[in-house]
């Protein structure tokens, strides 16, 4: 893909870690988004989207459209796992909750960073009306990579 092609979120996992390692991220973030990915793909199994796609795929593109705008790894892996508290199957056989013993698997898991971005997207609200009233009222401080995980999840 040249430069002024346009950007098209990758949808498998192959095809993430190639944009990961030609967008120049380290050989340490492209292996934690590899082991990030296997837990992803056993919180997310047997999942699907409303149009029939797999659950993973579309938390694969979140992640690349993470990755294409920004370089956080972070970012990436929050965008990854967007849905874990309200899609996500946990160890302990239940699922969709942010459990305390949920939050502390998943901060073990991804970091206690990614899994704060993870915990504080679900609260955001992003409703009808909510991107102009953000546009008015300005995005309150701190929210701005909240907001732009909204973002690379649409």
């Amino acid at each position: 893909m040249t430069k002024k092609d346009p950007f098209v979120p990758r949808q498998t996992n192959t095809a993430l870690y190639m944009q990961l390692y030609e967008n120049g991220y380290s050989v340490a973030d492209i292996a934690r988004v590899q082991k990030a990915y296997r837990v992803c793909c056993a919180m997310f199994n047997g999942r699907y989207r409303k149009t029939g796609r797999p659950f993973i795929c579309h938390a694969v593109g979140a992640a690349s459209s993470a990755a294409h705008f920004d370089k956080s790894v972070d970012l990436v892996l929050a965008a990854m796992f967007h849905a874990a508290y309200d899609s996500g199957h946990y160890p302990d056989g239940k699922s969709s909750r942010r459990t305390d013993a949920h939050r502390r698997w998943l901060e073990q898991t991804i970091g206690p960073r990614v899994e704060g971005l993870v915990a504080r997207l679900v609260g955001l609200k992003f409703d009808t009306g909510d991107p102009e009233r953000l546009v008015d009222a300005g995005v309150p401080a701190g929210d701005e990579d909240i907001l732009f995980l909204v973002l690379a999840h649409e």
